[in-house]
Protein backbone atom coordinates (compact mmCIF):
# COMPACT_ATOMS: atom_id res chain seq x y z
CA UNK A 1 0.00 0.00 0.00
CA UNK A 2 1.23 3.02 -0.82
CA UNK A 3 0.08 6.44 -0.02
CA UNK A 4 0.90 8.17 -3.80
CA UNK A 5 -1.91 10.42 -5.99
CA UNK A 6 -3.80 8.00 -7.91
CA UNK A 7 -3.16 6.13 -11.31
CA UNK A 8 -5.95 4.54 -12.03
CA UNK A 9 -3.55 2.27 -14.50
CA UNK A 10 0.10 1.78 -14.83
CA UNK A 11 2.48 -0.68 -15.84
CA UNK A 12 5.94 -0.70 -14.47
CA UNK A 13 8.58 -2.03 -17.19
CA UNK A 14 12.25 -2.58 -16.11
CA UNK A 15 12.76 1.37 -15.97
CA UNK A 16 9.63 3.16 -16.39
CA UNK A 17 6.03 3.57 -14.74
CA UNK A 18 3.99 3.76 -17.77
CA UNK A 19 0.53 5.33 -16.94
CA UNK A 20 -2.57 3.82 -18.65
CA UNK A 21 -5.26 6.50 -17.45
CA UNK A 22 -5.45 10.53 -17.04
CA UNK A 23 -3.76 11.16 -13.71
CA UNK A 24 -6.70 12.43 -11.40
CA UNK A 25 -5.92 15.61 -9.58
CA UNK A 26 -7.31 14.47 -6.52
CA UNK A 27 -4.99 12.35 -4.27
CA UNK A 28 -5.79 8.72 -2.59
CA UNK A 29 -5.80 7.98 0.69
CA UNK A 30 -4.68 4.70 -0.46
CA UNK A 31 -3.25 3.12 -3.37
CA UNK A 32 -2.77 -0.53 -3.79
CA UNK A 33 -0.88 -2.40 -6.38
CA UNK A 34 -2.46 -4.72 -8.60
CA UNK A 35 -0.48 -7.42 -10.62
CA UNK A 36 -1.27 -10.14 -13.29
CA UNK A 37 0.74 -11.67 -15.65
CA UNK A 38 -0.89 -10.69 -18.86
CA UNK A 39 0.17 -7.73 -21.27
CA UNK A 40 -1.28 -4.16 -20.94
CA UNK A 41 -2.72 -4.56 -23.92
CA UNK A 42 -7.05 -3.29 -24.07
CA UNK A 43 -8.12 -6.57 -25.52
CA UNK A 44 -6.27 -8.47 -23.10
CA UNK A 45 -8.71 -10.19 -20.96
CA UNK A 46 -6.98 -9.64 -17.29
CA UNK A 47 -6.31 -6.36 -18.10
CA UNK A 48 -9.64 -5.32 -18.92
CA UNK A 49 -10.92 -6.82 -15.65
CA UNK A 50 -8.25 -5.01 -13.89
CA UNK A 51 -8.96 -1.46 -15.43
CA UNK A 52 -12.63 -2.09 -15.05
CA UNK A 53 -12.20 -3.14 -11.26
CA UNK A 54 -9.98 0.35 -10.87
CA UNK A 55 -12.13 2.73 -12.68
CA UNK A 56 -15.33 1.31 -10.57
CA UNK A 57 -13.79 0.94 -7.08
CA UNK A 58 -12.30 5.22 -7.61
CA UNK A 59 -15.88 6.07 -8.92
CA UNK A 60 -17.36 4.17 -5.55
CA UNK A 61 -15.03 5.83 -3.09
CA UNK A 62 -14.93 9.11 -4.60
CA UNK A 63 -11.08 8.55 -5.42
CA UNK A 64 -10.21 7.62 -1.70
CA UNK A 65 -8.59 4.46 -3.11
CA UNK A 66 -6.68 4.06 -6.08
CA UNK A 67 -5.51 0.86 -7.97
CA UNK A 68 -1.88 0.36 -9.88
CA UNK A 69 -2.03 -2.26 -12.27
CA UNK A 70 1.57 -3.91 -13.10
CA UNK A 71 1.16 -6.38 -15.70
CA UNK A 72 3.85 -8.83 -17.61
CA UNK A 73 4.80 -10.46 -14.72
CA UNK A 74 6.49 -7.45 -13.06
CA UNK A 75 5.85 -8.45 -9.81
CA UNK A 76 6.08 -12.22 -10.52
CA UNK A 77 4.48 -14.90 -12.00
CA UNK A 78 1.31 -16.06 -10.23
CA UNK A 79 2.50 -18.35 -7.67
CA UNK A 80 5.29 -15.45 -6.64
CA UNK A 81 2.38 -13.24 -6.31
CA UNK A 82 -0.04 -14.85 -4.51
CA UNK A 83 2.69 -16.20 -2.11
CA UNK A 84 3.29 -12.25 -1.87
CA UNK A 85 -0.42 -11.62 -0.56
CA UNK A 86 0.34 -14.41 2.12
CA UNK A 87 3.07 -12.47 3.18
CA UNK A 88 1.77 -8.95 2.64
CA UNK A 89 4.58 -7.73 0.48
CA UNK A 90 1.83 -8.04 -2.67
CA UNK A 91 -1.25 -6.14 -2.16
CA UNK A 92 -3.13 -7.65 -4.87
CA UNK A 93 -3.33 -9.82 -7.80
CA UNK A 94 -5.53 -11.77 -10.61
CA UNK A 95 -4.89 -15.22 -10.01
CA UNK A 96 -5.81 -18.12 -12.39
CA UNK A 97 -7.36 -21.42 -11.25
CA UNK A 98 -4.57 -23.91 -12.20
CA UNK A 99 -2.32 -21.93 -9.85
CA UNK A 100 -4.45 -22.04 -7.02
CA UNK A 101 -4.27 -25.75 -7.13
CA UNK A 102 -0.64 -26.00 -5.51
CA UNK A 103 -1.73 -23.99 -2.76
CA UNK A 104 -5.39 -25.76 -2.14
CA UNK A 105 -6.05 -28.69 -4.17
CA UNK A 106 -9.72 -28.62 -4.18
CA UNK A 107 -9.36 -25.94 -6.61
CA UNK A 108 -8.55 -28.58 -9.15
CA UNK A 109 -12.08 -29.47 -9.12
CA UNK A 110 -12.55 -26.37 -12.09
CA UNK A 111 -9.39 -27.73 -14.03
CA UNK A 112 -11.08 -30.98 -14.62
CA UNK A 113 -11.05 -31.60 -18.31
CA UNK A 114 -14.63 -30.82 -19.80
CA UNK A 115 -16.21 -30.33 -16.27
CA UNK A 116 -17.56 -27.57 -17.95
CA UNK A 117 -19.43 -27.51 -21.53
CA UNK A 118 -20.00 -23.96 -22.25
CA UNK A 119 -19.93 -20.53 -20.28
CA UNK A 120 -23.38 -20.90 -18.32
CA UNK A 121 -22.61 -24.11 -16.48
CA UNK A 122 -18.76 -22.49 -15.31
CA UNK A 123 -20.73 -19.59 -13.95
CA UNK A 124 -23.93 -21.49 -12.13
CA UNK A 125 -21.14 -23.00 -10.09
CA UNK A 126 -18.71 -20.18 -9.96
CA UNK A 127 -21.51 -17.73 -8.63
CA UNK A 128 -22.82 -20.00 -6.15
CA UNK A 129 -22.02 -19.74 -2.44
CA UNK A 130 -22.92 -23.01 -1.56
CA UNK A 131 -19.91 -24.31 -3.24
CA UNK A 132 -17.41 -21.68 -3.49
CA UNK A 133 -18.24 -19.77 -0.33
CA UNK A 134 -16.37 -22.53 1.98
CA UNK A 135 -13.46 -22.67 -0.77
CA UNK A 136 -12.64 -18.93 -0.46
CA UNK A 137 -12.98 -19.13 3.16
CA UNK A 138 -10.32 -21.65 3.02
CA UNK A 139 -7.92 -19.45 0.88
CA UNK A 140 -8.77 -16.43 3.44
CA UNK A 141 -7.25 -18.64 6.00
CA UNK A 142 -4.67 -18.78 3.93
CA UNK A 143 -4.23 -15.05 3.66
CA UNK A 144 -5.61 -14.38 0.85
CA UNK A 145 -8.86 -12.58 -0.02
CA UNK A 146 -11.34 -13.36 -2.67
CA UNK A 147 -13.22 -10.71 -4.17
CA UNK A 148 -14.84 -12.18 -7.53
CA UNK A 149 -14.35 -14.01 -10.85
CA UNK A 150 -13.01 -13.34 -14.38
CA UNK A 151 -13.49 -16.09 -16.85
CA UNK A 152 -10.67 -16.54 -18.83
CA UNK A 153 -11.88 -19.07 -21.25
CA UNK A 154 -12.00 -22.47 -22.67
CA UNK A 155 -8.74 -23.62 -23.58
CA UNK A 156 -8.34 -25.08 -27.57
CA UNK A 157 -5.72 -26.69 -29.47
CA UNK A 158 -3.82 -25.02 -32.05
CA UNK A 159 -1.32 -27.31 -33.75
CA UNK A 160 -0.12 -27.84 -37.29
CA UNK A 161 -0.42 -31.30 -39.22
CA UNK A 162 -4.17 -31.78 -38.87
CA UNK A 163 -7.36 -30.65 -37.03
CA UNK A 164 -8.54 -32.32 -34.18
CA UNK A 165 -11.82 -33.62 -34.73
CA UNK A 166 -11.79 -36.80 -32.27
CA UNK A 167 -9.84 -38.52 -29.50
CA UNK A 168 -8.36 -40.41 -32.31
CA UNK A 169 -6.41 -37.27 -34.13
CA UNK A 170 -5.31 -36.18 -30.39
CA UNK A 171 -3.44 -39.47 -30.56
CA UNK A 172 0.34 -39.58 -30.31
CA UNK A 173 0.31 -35.24 -30.97
CA UNK A 174 2.81 -33.60 -29.78
CA UNK A 175 1.07 -30.86 -27.75
CA UNK A 176 3.23 -28.23 -25.09
CA UNK A 177 0.80 -27.72 -21.63
CA UNK A 178 2.03 -26.02 -18.39
CA UNK A 179 3.33 -27.70 -15.89
CA UNK A 180 0.26 -28.23 -14.17
CA UNK A 181 -0.32 -32.04 -13.70
CA UNK A 182 -3.76 -32.09 -14.22
CA UNK A 183 -2.93 -31.05 -17.45
CA UNK A 184 -0.40 -33.12 -18.22
CA UNK A 185 -2.92 -36.45 -17.09
CA UNK A 186 -6.05 -35.38 -18.99
CA UNK A 187 -3.83 -34.89 -21.79
CA UNK A 188 -2.09 -38.42 -21.48
CA UNK A 189 -5.90 -39.66 -21.03
CA UNK A 190 -6.88 -38.14 -24.36
CA UNK A 191 -4.39 -40.30 -25.99
CA UNK A 192 -1.45 -37.38 -26.89
CA UNK A 193 2.07 -37.09 -26.23
CA UNK A 194 2.08 -34.23 -23.79
CA UNK A 195 5.00 -32.26 -23.13
CA UNK A 196 5.98 -29.66 -20.76
CA UNK A 197 7.63 -26.58 -21.80
CA UNK A 198 8.47 -22.55 -20.13
CA UNK A 199 5.95 -20.57 -22.42
CA UNK A 200 8.81 -18.69 -23.39
CA UNK A 201 10.66 -21.33 -25.38
CA UNK A 202 7.21 -22.59 -26.97
CA UNK A 203 6.81 -20.13 -29.76
CA UNK A 204 10.12 -21.29 -31.30
CA UNK A 205 9.49 -25.21 -30.26
CA UNK A 206 6.62 -24.95 -32.82
CA UNK A 207 7.87 -22.91 -35.47
CA UNK A 208 10.94 -25.57 -35.57
CA UNK A 209 8.58 -28.78 -35.56
CA UNK A 210 9.57 -29.53 -31.85
CA UNK A 211 6.40 -29.60 -30.65
CA UNK A 212 3.19 -30.33 -32.98
CA UNK A 213 1.07 -27.52 -31.13
CA UNK A 214 -0.23 -26.11 -27.88
CA UNK A 215 -3.39 -25.35 -26.20
CA UNK A 216 -4.73 -21.92 -25.23
CA UNK A 217 -7.58 -19.57 -24.98
CA UNK A 218 -8.47 -17.92 -27.81
CA UNK A 219 -7.76 -14.57 -26.30
CA UNK A 220 -4.08 -15.80 -25.99
CA UNK A 221 -3.65 -17.32 -29.06
CA UNK A 222 -4.55 -14.22 -30.13
CA UNK A 223 -2.77 -11.88 -28.81
CA UNK A 224 0.28 -14.21 -29.00
CA UNK A 225 0.58 -14.90 -32.58
CA UNK A 226 0.34 -18.54 -32.77
CA UNK A 227 -2.08 -18.22 -35.47
CA UNK A 228 0.95 -16.61 -37.74
CA UNK A 229 2.49 -20.23 -37.19
CA UNK A 230 0.12 -22.54 -36.76
CA UNK A 231 -2.23 -24.18 -39.24
CA UNK A 232 -5.53 -25.47 -37.29
CA UNK A 233 -7.07 -24.49 -34.64
CA UNK A 234 -9.63 -26.87 -32.97
CA UNK A 235 -12.27 -25.77 -30.78
CA UNK A 236 -11.55 -28.70 -28.04
CA UNK A 237 -12.90 -26.63 -24.98
CA UNK A 238 -11.33 -29.56 -22.75
CA UNK A 239 -10.62 -26.61 -19.57
CA UNK A 240 -12.57 -23.96 -18.71
CA UNK A 241 -10.11 -21.13 -16.97
CA UNK A 242 -11.35 -19.00 -14.48
CA UNK A 243 -8.92 -16.40 -12.70
CA UNK A 244 -9.89 -14.72 -9.34
CA UNK A 245 -9.29 -10.88 -8.19
CA UNK A 246 -8.03 -11.05 -5.01
CA UNK A 247 -6.32 -9.20 -1.89
CA UNK A 248 -3.58 -10.14 0.47
CA UNK A 249 -6.00 -10.67 4.04
CA UNK A 250 -3.39 -8.39 5.61
CA UNK A 251 -4.73 -5.68 4.10
CA UNK A 252 -8.42 -6.81 3.75
CA UNK A 253 -8.70 -6.72 7.83
CA UNK A 254 -7.10 -3.27 7.67
CA UNK A 255 -10.22 -1.71 5.44
CA UNK A 256 -13.03 -0.34 6.81
CA UNK A 257 -16.74 -2.47 6.38
CA UNK A 258 -17.32 0.23 3.78
CA UNK A 259 -14.32 0.04 1.93
CA UNK A 260 -14.68 -3.74 1.85
CA UNK A 261 -18.01 -3.00 0.44
CA UNK A 262 -16.91 -1.04 -2.84
CA UNK A 263 -14.20 -4.01 -3.11
CA UNK A 264 -17.02 -6.03 -3.45
CA UNK A 265 -18.89 -4.07 -5.69
CA UNK A 266 -15.89 -3.10 -7.69
CA UNK A 267 -15.53 -6.95 -8.52
CA UNK A 268 -18.97 -7.88 -9.02
CA UNK A 269 -19.17 -4.79 -11.69
CA UNK A 270 -15.84 -6.22 -13.48
CA UNK A 271 -16.74 -10.01 -13.40
CA UNK A 272 -20.06 -8.60 -15.14
CA UNK A 273 -18.82 -6.60 -17.62
CA UNK A 274 -15.32 -8.65 -18.51
CA UNK A 275 -17.92 -12.08 -19.15
CA UNK A 276 -19.66 -9.94 -21.87
CA UNK A 277 -16.29 -8.47 -23.15
CA UNK A 278 -14.65 -11.80 -23.37
CA UNK A 279 -16.87 -13.38 -25.50
CA UNK A 280 -17.71 -10.67 -27.47
CA UNK A 281 -13.77 -10.52 -27.95
CA UNK A 282 -13.36 -14.20 -28.67
CA UNK A 283 -15.55 -14.20 -31.80
CA UNK A 284 -13.59 -11.27 -33.05
CA UNK A 285 -10.55 -12.84 -32.87
CA UNK A 286 -11.86 -16.03 -34.76
CA UNK A 287 -12.92 -14.70 -37.58
CA UNK A 288 -9.83 -12.08 -37.90
CA UNK A 289 -7.34 -15.60 -37.06
CA UNK A 290 -10.02 -17.14 -39.75
CA UNK A 291 -9.53 -14.20 -42.37
CA UNK A 292 -5.82 -14.32 -42.08
CA UNK A 293 -5.75 -17.81 -43.22
CA UNK A 294 -5.81 -20.20 -40.03
CA UNK A 295 -7.82 -22.86 -40.62
CA UNK A 296 -10.64 -23.16 -37.25
CA UNK A 297 -13.28 -25.88 -36.52
CA UNK A 298 -15.47 -27.54 -34.57
CA UNK A 299 -15.02 -30.26 -32.86
CA UNK A 300 -16.99 -33.12 -34.78
CA UNK A 301 -16.82 -36.08 -32.24
CA UNK A 302 -16.34 -33.57 -28.47
CA UNK A 303 -17.68 -36.76 -26.46
CA UNK A 304 -15.18 -39.19 -27.33
CA UNK A 305 -12.17 -36.25 -26.15
CA UNK A 306 -14.50 -35.91 -22.77
CA UNK A 307 -14.91 -39.61 -22.41
CA UNK A 308 -11.57 -40.40 -22.82
CA UNK A 309 -10.37 -37.75 -20.55
CA UNK A 310 -12.66 -38.29 -17.60
CA UNK A 311 -10.62 -41.64 -16.36
CA UNK A 312 -8.52 -39.13 -14.32
CA UNK A 313 -11.67 -37.84 -12.25
CA UNK A 314 -10.90 -40.59 -9.92
CA UNK A 315 -7.43 -40.16 -9.71
CA UNK A 316 -8.09 -36.98 -8.14
CA UNK A 317 -11.31 -37.31 -6.40
CA UNK A 318 -9.21 -37.91 -3.38
CA UNK A 319 -6.90 -34.65 -3.79
CA UNK A 320 -9.74 -32.58 -4.55
CA UNK A 321 -12.56 -34.35 -2.08
CA UNK A 322 -14.87 -36.89 -3.08
CA UNK A 323 -17.78 -35.22 -1.54
CA UNK A 324 -17.23 -31.88 -3.65
CA UNK A 325 -16.77 -33.59 -6.65
CA UNK A 326 -20.15 -34.94 -6.39
CA UNK A 327 -21.48 -31.62 -5.42
CA UNK A 328 -20.16 -29.94 -8.55
CA UNK A 329 -21.26 -32.97 -10.91
CA UNK A 330 -24.88 -33.05 -9.17
CA UNK A 331 -25.38 -29.24 -9.83
CA UNK A 332 -24.36 -30.10 -13.47
CA UNK A 333 -26.72 -32.79 -13.62
CA UNK A 334 -23.84 -35.25 -14.72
Amino acid sequence: MKNTKRIVATMLTAGAVLSMASMSAMAADKTFQLGHVNTSSDDDQYQYYAVTFANKLEELSGGSIGIDIVTDSVLGGERDMFEGMQMGTVDMALITNFSLGSFDPEWQVFDLPYMFMDREEAYSILDDEEITGPMQENLYNMGVKSLGFGDGGFRHVICNGKPINSADDLSGMKIRLPETAIYVDAFKAMGANPTTLAFSETFTAVQQGTVDGLELPISSIHSTGYADICEYMSLTGHFYSPFQIQIAASIWDTLSEEEQGWMLEAAKAATDAEREFVQDKEQEFIDEMAANGLAVNEVEDKESLAEAASTIYDDYAGEIGQDLLDTVKAKLGR
